[in-house]
């Protein structure tokens, strides 16, 4: 069963061309999208039924690469998912669907042969999952404004709700009103941290809880919208800070090293080297570090790639990281874009207390008391 989708015209103009690229130098001609973190890139739409399962209810199949015309595109999906995708997610997009009833497998609808490129292993087809991963690593001119914009409002949502917070309220009430909040400007919240007190040092991934907030809290998520992700964390206090005003300072001075070191060309290993070696010049455990992961690739997910010693990625313009450095009960995180000139931190400080650290604004502590 075959329907067209609403036709105004032939989107994704950088990812077909990144494609068709890929495709001459593999001696293929079609091209099949399933893995979740490739059709955010391609398409920009929601993959997922249950948001808690990776399990994508399509597929893309990119054909004639070959030809000096345009690419045609085919979704491949199911009879309960196709009216939705139509009419939600490829609105105006020059793309035909295929289908299938609800209770059969859509394999069947897969093509294969040595023609053909795929990014899941198999034996029926080309597996080019690296290739299509680092086109993917690189955002496209739309997807580098569209992450500034949900880094801006992700940022800007996740203060006000953090600003809003007060002692007596479980971690869980804070939670709920941050996911309330995201989804009233279409963003997903694909991960979540609200911890209060000792926990934000003690439990790295503070996942809600029904304890009741004292005297400090930490708000974390990191949201998705049109298929990017953007990162963030805001801190409020109760009390004054006191002398953890300064370590909080150090601590935005050890992230600096993350940042300092996230510039085109450089090995993502490297910029994790400089960034951790921060912790102990700046009065923190040398090894702080091997307390949680500092963060590294993102794009399409939360982290696509977490930074180590051992990371052989080269950052290259347009890829967006997400450092996440953590010491002494605080956290610092935003959404980083590597751009010719250096990393560009991405964010909304208009309605937030700053720090300028190495002539960068960042986020302080906001202190309520």
């Amino acid at each position: 069963m075959t329907a067209p989708a609403v036709s105004t015209g032939v989107p994704w103009t950088e990812q077909l061309s990144s494609l068709r690229a890929m495709a001459s130098k593999l001696g293929v001609d079609t091209v099949v999208l399933s893995d979740p973190l490739n059709l955010s890139w391609f398409t920009g739409a929601r993959w997922h039924v249950p948001q808690t399962l990776s399990l994508a209810c399509f597929d893309v199949i990119v054909t004639d690469l070959e030809d000096r015309g345009a690419p045609s595109v085919r979704i491949v999906t199911n009879t309960i998912e196709a009216p939705r995708l139509r009419d939600t997610e490829f609105v105006g997009s020059d793309v035909v669907f295929e289908t299938v009833p609800w209770d059969e497998d859509r394999a069947r609808l897969i093509p294969s042969g040595l023609n053909v490129a795929r990014d899941v292993s198999g034996t029926s087809h080309l597996n080019a999952s690296e290739e299509i991963a680092a086109l993917r690593r690189i955002l496209t001119t739309e997807q580098s404004a569209q992450i500034r914009e949900l880094s801006r409002d992700t940022a800007r949502i996740a203060g006000a709700v953090a600003a809003a917070a007060r002692p007596g309220e479980t971690e869980q009430r804070i939670a709920g009103r941050l996911v309330a909040a995201l989804l009233e400007e279409g963003i997903e919240c694909v991960a979540l941290f609200v911890g209060s007190d000792g926990r934000i040092g003690e439990h790295r991934h503070p996942l809600a809880t029904a304890k009741t907030i004292n005297d400090r809290v930490m708000v974390a998520c990191c949201g998705r919208r049109s298929g990017v992700v953007a990162s963030v964390t805001r801190m409020v206090a109760f009390s004054p800070l006191g002398t953890d005003a300064e370590r909080y300072r150090m601590l935005l001075e050890v992230e600096r090293g993350f940042l300092d070191a996230s510039v085109p060309g450089a090995h993502l290993a490297e910029a994790f080297a400089k960034g951790v070696a921060g912790y102990a010049a700046h009065g923190f455990d040398s090894n702080e570090w091997r307390r949680h992961h500092q963060g590294g690739l993102t794009g399409f997910n939360p982290r696509e790639l977490i930074a180590t010693m051992h990371s052989e990625l080269t950052l290259q313009s347009g890829m967006a990281l997400g450092w996440n450095p953590s010491a002494a009960g605080f956290k610092v995180e935003d959404t980083t874009l590597v751009t010719p000139s250096g990393a560009e931190t991405l964010g909304d400080e208009t309605a937030w207390p700053t720090i300028l650290v190495g002539g960068r604004i960042r986020p302080a502590v906001l202190e309520l008391h």
